[in-house]
């Protein structure tokens, strides 16, 4: 179908074939592989940065949860064990 917008070529590869039939065997789908894989890079996009926040919003309830006494961490205990072996 003619589009005003550019075209992205992406090679069909076996592993590229295999999750569309993945996906359309979970699913039921019938759409086109360009349709079909369209669809799932934007929905994709948007579980990534949605996963992205998730990570951030967890480390930061971390960092609190470790500013307010919410963890009994001795840092030269960890320093030590991250410390290099040394040879004996």
């Amino acid at each position: 179908m003619p589009s005003k917008h550019p075209r992205i070529a992406v090679t069909a590869d076996p592993e590229l074939g295999e999750a569309l039939e993945r996906v359309r065997a979970a699913t039921g789908t019938r759409e086109a592989d360009a349709t079909l894989l369209r669809r799932l890079a934007v929905k994709g996009a948007a579980a990534e940065l949605e996963a992205g926040r998730n990570r951030r919003a967890a480390a930061e309830a971390l960092f609190e949860a470790m500013e307010d006494g919410g963890f009994d961490l001795d840092p030269g205990a960890i320093d030590r064990l991250n410390a290099p072996a040394k040879n004996a």
